[in-house]
């Protein structure tokens, strides 16, 4: 999987099931970056991984949204703290 971060940053991709995450930045030299902005993947933004598999399913902003493993290489998070 081609990843824009470096190999120690954490991205959603690379986050565990379960994870409560917040969003650190969206690759910007990408036009598929836009859409995840516009679903509500933008910087500081509070997102669980719930699955994986075809793609990776999060919980954001109170609703389910699906998004495919290259783009999820492209939102770097970080872990919240419980």
């Amino acid at each position: 999987m081609n990843t824009p971060f470096p190999a120690d940053c954490l991205t959603l991709s690379r986050a565990r099931c379960g994870q409560k995450l917040r969003v650190v930045s969206l690759c910007p030299d990408r036009p598929e970056c836009a859409r995840l902005r516009e679903l509500g993947f933008c910087e500081s933004a509070e997102v669980c991984k719930v699955a994986e598999g075809g793609a990776t399913i999060c919980s954001l902003l109170g609703m389910r949204v699906a998004i495919g493993r290259e783009l999820a290489a492209m939102v770097q998070v970080e872990p919240l703290c419980a």
